[in-house]
C-alpha cells in the first residue's frame, strides 16, 4: 500500500483544485463564532485543565533547544510509545495529533475510488480527507442506542472496501462498543480491509469492556489504532498523536504523513506520558462533571445518549439553532448540528465553574423555552 511520488502529487493537485470539499459544509465548517473573549468555550472537545505540571515545565525548558532538529528525540518518543503500548518500535507511527494520521489514512485507502465504510454522524476528518482524494464513502446509520451498528456496518462491506472507520467512543455522541464485540468484527473482515480504530477518548471510558483494541495488532491483522495527546493529556494546540499497526502498514502510513512532530511536541507528550497523578486527577474531575450534568439532565427531563468522552450529546428539546443562539447570548458556545439529530447538542466538559456556569444557564434556557410553548 506504499505510495508513490505520483500517487504525492496527484494527493496534492486533489487539495488545491478541490480546497473546499468535504462531506457537508455545514457538519465541517470550524469557524469559532464571534464572541466576548470571556465566553465560555464548550465547543470544541478541549480538555480545559491543559497540559500536565510535567508538560507545561518541559515546554518551557525546551523554547531554548527549538533551533535543533527533533531526530533523536523522535527515536525516544517512539520507543516510549512502544513501552507504554507493550508494543515494537515499528509499529508506531507519529504525527501532528491523530488528525494528520487519519488524513494519511483517509487518502491511502479512498485514493482512485476506495470505498470507506463509516458511521453516521461520527468524526469526519478521515472521510472528508479521503473525499479530496477521490474516495467513495459508505455511511452507515448509529443503532438507537447512538452507538456503530457493527452489524449494519459488517454488511455493508463490499468487494470494493478497502477500510472501515470505527470512532471509538464516538464523536460526537459519546458513546462506546465493547472491546470484545470490535474484536469480533475485525477477525470477520476480509483480508483485504482494513479496520481503522479511533481511541482518542477511550481514556474516558467507564466499563469492564470499554478498553483498546491495540494488542489485536500482535494477530496480524489489518488494524490502526489512533491515539493523540490532544484530549486527556490537554494538548490539542500542541499537536501530537500516534498510530499503532502492523509493520507493514505503519510503513504505509510514515510515507503517507506530511509532517512529523516538533522538538515541542515529542517533549511535552513524553513528559506527559509518565505524568500519571496529573492523568488521573483530571480523569477523576472531568468523569466527576460528567456525571453532574447527567444528572441535571436527568431532572430537567432532557435525553442525552450514554456518554464515554469529555463531552456530553443531549437532546435539547428545541431546533439546535435555537438553543445555540439562546446559550451564546449567554456568552456560551456549545456544538453544532449533527444531521440527523437536528435538536441535539455536543457540549464540551469544562471545569467545575465552568460547569455550575453552564448548567444555570441550561436551566435557565430549557425552562424559558417551555414557558415560550
Amino acid at each position: 500500500m506504499g505510495m508513490s511520488r505520483r500517487d504525492l502529487l496527484t494527493a496534492s493537485a486533489l487539495v488545491l483544485a478541490r480546497p473546499g470539499a468535504a462531506i457537508s459544509a455545514a457538519n465541517t465548517a470550524r469557524t469559532l463564532p464571534a464572541s466576548d473573549p470571556r465566553a465560555l468555550v464548550l465547543c470544541w472537545n478541549e480538555n480545559p485543565y491543559g497540559p500536565g505540571p510535567a508538560a507545561r515545565a518541559m515546554l518551557g525548558s525546551t523554547i531554548a533547544q527549538s533551533s535543533r532538529y527533533p531526530d533523536s528525540d523522535i527515536q525516544q518518543f517512539i520507543a516510549a510509545l512502544a513501552e507504554h503500548e507493550g508494543t515494537n518500535p515499528e509499529s508506531i507511527v507519529t504525527g501532528t495529533g491523530s488528525g494528520e494520521l487519519l488524513c494519511a489514512l483517509g487518502l491511502l485507502h479512498g485514493r482512485a475510488g476506495g470505498e470507506i465504510i463509516a458511521a453516521q454522524p461520527t468524526y469526519e476528518e478521515l472521510a472528508t480527507y479521503a473525499l479530496r482524494s477521490g474516495a467513495t464513502l459508505k455511511f452507515v446509520p448509529l443503532d438507537e442506542q447512538f452507538r456503530h451498528d457493527l452489524t449494519a456496518m459488517r454488511a455493508a462491506v463490499s468487494e470494493r472496501t478497502r477500510a472501515v472507520y470505527i470512532c471509538n467512543p464516538n464523536n460526537p455522541t459519546g458513546t462506546a462498543i465493547g472491546a470484545t464485540a470490535i474484536r469480533a468484527f475485525v477477525e470477520s473482515l476480509p483480508e483485504q480491509v482494513t479496520t481503522i480504530v479511533d481511541e482518542a477518548y477511550m481514556d474516558f471510558a467507564v466499563g469492564t469492556d470499554l478498553r483498546s483494541v491495540a494488542d489485536l495488532i500482535g494477530t496480524g491483522r489489518r488494524l490502526v489504532v489512533l491515539r493523540t495527546f490532544s484530549k486527556i493529556h490537554g494538548m490539542a494546540g500542541v499537536r501530537c498523536g500516534y498510530a499503532i499497526a502492523r509493520p507493514d502498514i505503519a510503513t504505509d502510513i510514515a510515507n503517507a504523513r506530511m509532517t512529523t512532530p516538533s522538538i515541542l511536541a515529542l517533549r511535552a507528550a513524553r513528559a506527559s506520558l509518565a505524568d500519571r497523578a496529573f492523568l488521573t486527577d483530571c480523569r477523576r474531575r472531568i468523569l466527576a462533571s460528567r456525571a453532574r450534568i447527567t444528572t441535571e439532565l436527568v431532572r430537567l427531563g432532557l435525553k442525552y445518549a450514554e456518554p464515554q468522552g469529555n463531552f456530553v450529546f443531549f437532546d435539547t428539546g428545541m431546533p439546535l439553532e435555537r438553543f445555540a443562539a439562546q446559550m451564546r447570548a449567554r456568552n456560551i458556545l456549545v456544538g453544532r448540528r449533527f444531521a440527523p439529530y437536528e435538536s441535539w447538542c455536543r457540549v464540551t466538559i469544562g471545569t467545575e465553574p465552568e460547569v455550575e456556569v453552564f448548567l444555570k444557564e441550561l436551566g435557565a434556557v430549557t425552562t424559558a423555552d417551555h414557558g415560550a410553548v
